[in-house]
């Protein structure tokens, strides 16, 4: 049985990111899939702001077992956010700070970074409330999906599967039922 993990940064519960999750998740589960959806902003285990002296000493906290353990058992983990200020929503990036850690997602030998979540695909759902021309234009969009193929999917070992833009979400001629029936497995 697949096990998908779906990772979910809008703070807004009425939003079109939690339509998309809650579409894919129906999706997932019409095939037999096991499914889990965290909610970062209303996650029983929050976590706070990353700090750290030395980064290869972080000690292990609860949240982060926890987390770990599901992206660990998830064979596909897939991402919904907002595209906010040309990138993720912090919480989403705190998220990869404290889970996607050293010696768990991955390690260095020597000096080169060598993936340890292999075998994982990985699926990026992004909306945004101005045109997609604009962000295509100026570049806003590959630098999102660059940074998170080359920072922390490739990084970790994991396989980017699709990268999904869902723009004018904002716009009067914005249709959210025509944007959900485009989201397949």
């Amino acid at each position: 049985m697949k096990n998908v993990l779906i990772i979910v940064a809008n703070p807004k519960l009425a939003s079109l990111s939690f339509g998309i999750a809650k579409k894919y998740q129906s999706l997932c589960q019409d095939k037999g899939y096991k499914v889990e959806l965290i909610d970062l902003y209303r996650e029983e285990h929050q976590q706070p702001f990353f700090t750290f002296e030395k980064y290869s000493k972080v000690e292990k906290t609860p949240a982060m077992s926890y987390f770990q353990e599901k992206i660990n058992n998830a064979d596909e983990i897939v991402f919904v956010f907002p595209f906010w200020w040309g990138s993720m929503p912090a919480i989403l990036k705190n998220f990869i700070d404290w889970n996607f850690a050293v010696n768990f997602a991955f390690k260095y030998t020597n000096r080169a970074p060598i993936g340890l979540l292999k075998g994982k695909d990985v699926k990026v759902f992004t909306t945004n409330g101005g045109p997609y021309f604009h962000y295509w234009i100026t570049g806003g969009y590959r630098r999102l999906k660059r940074m998170l193929l080359k920072q922390v999917i490739g990084f970790c070992g994991m396989h980017l599967k699709e990268f999904n833009v869902i723009a004018s979400v904002d716009s009067r001629e914005f249709n959210a039922h025509k944007a959900l029936e485009k989201i397949t497995l």
